[in-house]
């Protein structure tokens, strides 16, 4: 009898003890501010909050922007697409994990040349879990190529999933986004370094030129370069220097 109650809760027990370990979220920050623990970003509910905050920032802001009727992409009703960046550190699958999260159908990663173009971005700049309380700062687009900050709040019951909870508009200026996806990055890389072998390559192929033609210039210099009058010095002998005495 012992041993059929040990079998039937011993699984009980380790399911409570992993719900307990998702329930009980700690106190962290991505990106680390050096001030707390360290949050993954790949971990539950980091990829969850960052795509729940776009879509609400996304939601509350686009209207501020201008509609273009004709979309290549975006919403049917001419909004512009969620475009959007994550912060340095978040893997390639992370990235596709967060556009999932937001269910926004137009959502995509932002590209250079996104930034290139000037489309508009949103931007995760932090994410902070404080135990039932999280919140999202967003980089938002304002228009006329200004960039502003709001915050998204979050807040969970135990064991619960967190909810939305208040939107805030900071009102202050931010740098434009920038884009840190692996592949965006890994290509930049490769780019900057191909253009600086080619560059490496031209200045040693001039340097090349311009020494095989002073080399050219040298064998090719006149006899009147040489000392005196041009002719070779001639040595005196001995027998010469007494005949002349």
């Amino acid at each position: 009898m012992n041993n059929t109650l040990g079998r039937f809760l011993r699984p009980t027990l380790l399911l409570t003890l992993g719900l307990s370990s998702v329930g009980c979220t700690p106190y962290a920050t991505f990106p680390s501010d050096g001030g707390v623990e360290f949050l993954a970003p790949g971990m539950y509910p980091a990829p969850q909050l960052m795509g729940k905050g776009l879509r609400v920032t996304y939601e509350k802001t686009v209207g501020d922007l201008p509609q273009r009727p004709m979309m290549v992409d975006g919403d049917a009703n001419g909004l512009p697409p969620l475009v959007y960046a994550l912060p340095e550190g978040v893997s390639a699958s992370d990235w596709k994990q967060v556009g999932i999260q937001t269910e926004v159908d137009s959502a995509r990663e932002a590209t250079r040349d996104d930034l290139s173009n000037g489309i508009s971005i949103w931007e995760v700049k932090q994410l902070r879990i404080r135990s039932n309380r999280a919140e999202v700062d967003v980089v938002y687009p304002s228009g006329d190529d200004l960039y502003q900050l709001a915050t998204v709040i979050f807040k969970s019951e135990p064991f619960g999933p967190f909810k939305f909870q208040s939107f805030q508009r900071w009102l202050t200026p931010e740098d434009a986004p920038t884009c840190s996806h692996p592949a965006e990055v890994a290509n930049a890389k490769a780019e900057a370094d191909a253009e600086a072998a080619m560059k490496a390559a031209e200045e040693k192929a001039a340097a090349d030129a311009e020494a095989a033609k002073k080399a050219a210039e040298n064998e090719a210099a006149p006899a009147s370069d040489l000392p005196g009058d041009g002719s070779a010095p001639s040595v005196e002998t001995d027998a010469e220097t007494a005949a002349a005495e």
